[in-house]
């Protein structure tokens, strides 16, 4: 859009364009509410602009998928596909490092940050958990502080039980008598 229609629809609101080149006083100052008219109608112009574009790369593709082959339309479907494959994996590993390291780091997310996915999967896409249960071991062994804290101490003195119940005069001479 050009400086004209900028300052149009400036001087329509009632809002005042500052000139290029000066610094604005109040940076922070609030719109009031011809700026508030003027900056909603802007947000309506830049949503349905970008309606627009949306819709104009839809017909695009749709003619350039017309000229295509056949095999050309397969052929970008299943390049789609083994995108969202590789994708679907990542997130797979990414899953697996944070439930294996849920037991021992402090917050699992870092664990994930700090390894490659890419290393722990095969040519099949499976994972390979004891890679990953060594790496988490070895990012432990290098960054410390991201391990889970020791639980404190209990102080109780053990577990508490009661008492067995003392035993009668019967039970002790049955013991000493050698019968029970």
């Amino acid at each position: 859009m050009s400086e004209t229609s900028a300052e149009l629809s400036a001087s329509e609101s009632g809002a005042q364009i500052a000139p290029v080149g000066e610094p604005e006083a109040e940076a922070d100052a609030p719109l009031g509410p011809a700026g508030e008219k003027a900056l909603d109608l802007w947000k309506q112009r830049a949503k349905e602009a970008e309606k627009a574009s949306r819709e104009q790369a839809k017909r695009l593709q749709a003619l350039e998928d017309r000229d295509k082959t056949e095999v050309q339309r397969a052929s970008e479907r299943a390049e789609a596909a083994e995108k969202r494959a590789a994708a679907m994996v990542q997130r797979t590993v990414r899953a697996e490092v944070r439930a294996l390291a849920a037991a021992t780091f402090a917050d699992p997310s870092d664990a994930a940050a700090f390894l490659d996915p890419s290393e722990f999967v095969d040519d099949d896409g499976d994972v390979d958990t004891k890679a990953v249960e060594k790496a988490l071991a070895d990012l432990l062994k290098r960054k410390p502080h991201l391990a889970k804290e020791a639980a404190p101490p209990s102080f109780d003195g053990g577990a508490r039980r009661t008492a067995d119940k003392p035993p009668s005069m019967n039970d002790l001479i049955r013991q000493k008598a050698g019968l029970g």
